[in-house]
């Protein structure tokens, strides 16, 4: 079966080891030169010295990638080199506080214990009972493809039901801890899903347990390794790619996808088209609206629909490694806990105290700076471009101030050690990387978006057309779309007449790790 991939972003590398291990006869065209979308990496500085990822920077749940892999009947560690590292996140708080989280359930504990010496015991329940959520959950919500029968069988939505997902995030973890560091320390992923832990859902508690339980992962040489290294495994396989050939439009015939026009006006046909790109860019301009009419990709609908935050990105190469830092860092600003319209909705950029993320990489992974130095980056939250912004202030403001700010996570005299920098705001994710309105979290995981109401893999209306990445269902991140490729790779199999892929739904046991020589062994110690 032919088969054409629009995109090599990872949920296209996903999706193409998927078919290319099934036989298929794989093809991806990408309109960059490298792959990895999103995903593909910055290098910066005078001489290039400096290479920093640009999407993900963390990796939950390894084994659902090893599984792809093994699927395919290829080793994961042939391509990649995975390592679980020492502490998960250092959160630090608006009073001055700290907390370290943790996999190791020992020192998780003590690290609670610290904090709030009253509340060991209450963390260790509210553990055991998100272990069972997980159970429930993963399996059942997002290993699930959301337009089949079988997803709305109340006899299987049953078991959440005694988890409330009714309920919002906050409220659940506010009704078990009691204390605001604790709640909105595990509730602040729900920022990337395009929510405030107040209008998210508590069954995204799931989210913060995943890396409690399983730890969190990095790819040695950076993601952007992850994208060449999957993309290797891929074409080993026998998949194609066509790099630097933009796609001009996806050819539908009858109502039928046949195949895709690249902008130079060569077309491509085949039995099947995926398409990994941002969603509501690739609908309105792949897509001819007539096929899109009256559904939930039709202009009118992505208009009115709900989209994430974007993100101001400072990326620096300093002369400098702060080895005494985690690789992980979290500032949570009182800003954070705002609940007025303004601050829920993203209508404004803070410019004086917002949350920031900060990934300090050097100390796991020399990838990425000369000897003694460091390529870090900060993330701070602003507003999509939908909305009046002057984002030339708002880049020069949070270019200036962001650096004092880093001595917040305790990053001191970062201004007196930068070699190089670059920003980023959301006008570049809209111009340079072909994010909608520059909301690189998607399409917000409202109750209204969420499941069957979220756009499905599977085109309900033209056939042989398949959407893979966060604006589909399961979601946004990483792993959600990873389980989206697997998604459209279990439709695919099946009209190959191969039956469901194997080893899927996969849900790891807690406690589990991947079982690839050497990535269950890994540690790291960071230099002190």
């Amino acid at each position: 079966m032919k088969t054409l991939i629009v995109g090599a972003g990872p949920g296209g590398l996903s999706t193409a080891i998927n078919l290319a291990g099934l036989g298929a006869e794989v093809t991806v065209v990408e309109k960059e030169a490298i792959p990895g979308g999103r995903m593909r990496g910055l290098t910066f500085g005078e001489r290039g010295e400096y290479q920093v990822d640009t999407g993900p920077s963390i990796m939950q749940l390894p084994q659902v990638l090893e599984r792809i892999f093994r699927r395919a009947g290829l080793r994961i560690e042939d391509y990649l080199k995975l390592v679980r590292l020492p502490e998960n996140t250092r959160v630090h708080f608006w009073d001055g506080t700290h907390l370290d989280t943790h996999w190791d359930q020992k020192k998780m504990r003590a690290e609670v214990e610290r904090l709030a010496p009253n509340l060991g015991e209450t963390y260790e329940r509210w553990f055991l009972e998100s272990r069972e959520k997980y159970r429930i959950a993963y399996g059942t919500f997002m290993a699930h493809p959301a337009d089949s029968l079988g997803y709305y069988n109340p006899l299987r939505l049953l078991p959440a039901a005694k988890f409330k997902p009714w309920q919002t995030l906050y409220k659940h973890l506010d009704s078990t801890f009691h204390d605001d560091r604790f709640s909105y320390a595990f509730s602040y992923p729900s920022k990337y899903l395009g929510l405030h832990p107040t209008t998210c859902s508590s069954v995204f508690s799931v989210i913060p347990f995943l890396e409690l339980e399983f730890g969190v992962w990095h790819v040695m040489g950076g993601f952007r390794a992850l994208a060449q290294g999957m993309k290797k495994a891929a074409e080993d396989l026998g998949a194609k790619f066509r790099m630097s050939s933009p796609v001009a439009r996806v050819l539908v015939e009858n109502g039928k996808a046949v195949g895709v026009e690249l902008m130079g006006g060569e077309k491509l046909f085949a039995d099947v088209v995926v398409v990994n790109a941002d969603l509501p860019y690739a609908a309105r301009t792949l897509v001819d609206e007539s096929w899109r009419a009256g559904t939930r990709l039709s202009n009118d609908a992505l208009q009115k629909a709900k989209y994430s935050c974007s993100t101001f990105m400072l990326y620096l190469g300093l002369d400098k490694v702060y080895s005494e830092l985690p690789h992980h860092l979290i500032y949570l600003s009182n800003a954070a806990r705002r609940t007025d319209r303004d601050a829920l909705e993203d209508r404004h950029a803070d410019l004086e105290d917002p949350p920031f993320y900060v990934v300090n990489p050097n100390v796991t992974d020399p990838a990425g700076a000369p000897k003694g130095h460091s390529a870090i980056y900060v993330l701070v939250p602003t507003p999509n471009t939908h909305g009046t912004h002057d984002w030339k202030t708002i880049e020069a403001e949070l270019t200036k101030k962001v650096p004092g700010w880093l001595a917040k996570v305790g990053m001191k005299d970062v201004a007196k050690h930068i070699v190089a920098q670059r920003a980023f705001t959301a006008e570049t994710w809209r111009d340079d990387f072909n994010v909608h309105r520059g909301a690189v979290f998607n399409l917000s995981h409202t109750w209204l978006q969420l499941g069957p109401l979220r756009p499905k893999v599977q085109s309900p209306h033209v056939e042989n057309l398949y959407w893979v990445g966060g604006g589909t269902h399961p979601g946004s991140g990483l792993l959600t779309i990873m389980e989206s490729a697997n998604i459209a790779a279990n439709y695919v199999s099946q009209r190959m007449g191969r039956g469901p892929i194997a080893e899927w739904p996969h849900v790891p046991p807690a406690g589990s790790l991947p079982t690839s020589e050497g990535m269950n062994v890994v540690r790291l110690k960071r230099a002190q």
